[in-house]
Formats: structure tokens, C-alpha cells, sequence
């Protein structure tokens, strides 16, 4: 535990120093205040933390991404050539996707890469089947959605996290608060 603490505390002091672009005293002290704090702050979730990946999960997370701003290249071309000369036709329609895809946080990166992909936005995704509900720009965009690589790259992530026992931030449950699947223990009910 205390291990993994120090690698996040490592992790958001330097994203801080990233974000912040300076490296002077001032930034470099408020950082290590923060990221003390947040880590002190976030202790009591360490059994739900996830384990540090290997350089196997690593690199295919680092090809996922690879892949992901090949696609955004593609797709802001094919954007243009839509909008500017109309090649396809802009038909936009809802396409529901239903994936292999098991885990929330596997939907959750499905769902983002969607989205962040232009021409696609994702509208829904469903936590009990794993549908999703896509609103796509034209036929094209909502036919290549389905056959998408992305999709067997993040099931094989997803496969290669199971396999190695790896622990993920994913419970399978609901938090909402009136949930029946919630646990008492998920909230706290004191006022420390």
C-alpha cells in the first residue's frame, strides 16, 4: 500500500510540474503540497486502487492510443471532405453497437474514444448489457464503427488484465447511493 502511494504521489507531482510549465520553487513546493494532500485525502480507497500495469499492459495501452489518433487523423479528413464538398453525404443516424467488452473501465475508453473521434459522439452506454448508442455523421462513419480495431484492442487489454489478476477500479456494481447493489461501507457516514 504505502508503495503505491508513493508511485501516485511520484505521478501527480509530476503532472503537476507538466501542467503547470514552470519549474521553480513556488511550483514545485505547491505541487508537493497538493499531491501529498490528494494522496492523504484518497488513503481509504486503497483496496479499490488499481495495480501498477506491467510494460505488456504498457505497451498495448501505448498502441491503443497509437491507434486511436490514427483514426482522429482520418476521421477529421473524412469530416471535412464531408462538410467542405459533401463526399459522402451527411446522413446522420444512431447506430446501437452491442461489444464484448466486460468491464466499465472498457466501456468507459470504448465510449471515450468515440466520442473524441470526430464524427461520432457517443450518446449512451448501457452499464447492465454494454450497448452503446452512437449518433455517427454519415453511413460511412457509423458502418466503420462496427468493424472499428479499437474495439479488439481494448478486449485484448482487458484480457491480458484478467489474466494477470490485476485489480481495476471496477466493481461491477452501481454507486449510486439508492442502489441496491450499493454497500454501506461505500460511504462514509461520519462527519470526519
Amino acid at each position: 500500500m504505502r508503495k503505491r502511494s508513493i508511485i501516485i504521489f511520484v505521478l501527480l507531482l509530476f503532472f503537476w510540474i507538466v501542467i503547470s510549465a514552470e519549474v521553480d520553487l513556488q511550483h514545485v513546493l505547491v505541487g508537493t503540497i497538493v499531491s501529498f494532500a490528494t494522496v492523504w485525502l484518497w488513503q481509504d480507497l486503497g483496496p479499490r486502487q488499481p495495480s501498477v500495469p506491467t510494460a505488456g499492459v504498457f505497451l498495448l495501452l501505448a498502441r491503443c492510443i497509437v491507434m486511436l489518433a490514427w483514426y482522429i487523423i482520418q476521421s477529421n479528413i473524412a469530416v471535412a471532405r464531408t462538410l467542405l464538398f459533401n463526399k459522402p453525404p451527411a446522413k446522420p443516424m444512431f447506430v446501437i453497437m452491442e461489444t464484448s467488452i466486460m468491464s466499465n473501465w472498457g466501456r468507459v475508453l470504448l465510449a471515450t474514444c468515440i466520442t473524441i473521434t470526430p464524427g461520432t459522439v457517443t450518446i449512451d452506454v448501457d452499464p447492465e448489457t454494454g450497448r452503446f448508442i452512437v449518433h455517427a455523421l454519415t453511413e460511412e462513419n457509423a458502418v466503420g464503427l462496427l468493424y472499428w480495431r479499437i474495439i479488439d484492442e481494448i478486449e485484448r487489454l482487458e484480457k491480458r488484465m484478467k489474466r494477470r489478476g490485476a485489480h481495476v477500479v471496477d466493481t461491477g456494481r452501481a454507486h449510486d447511493f439508492n442502489s441496491p447493489n450499493t454497500l454501506k461501507s461505500d460511504y462514509r457516514t461520519d462527519s470526519h
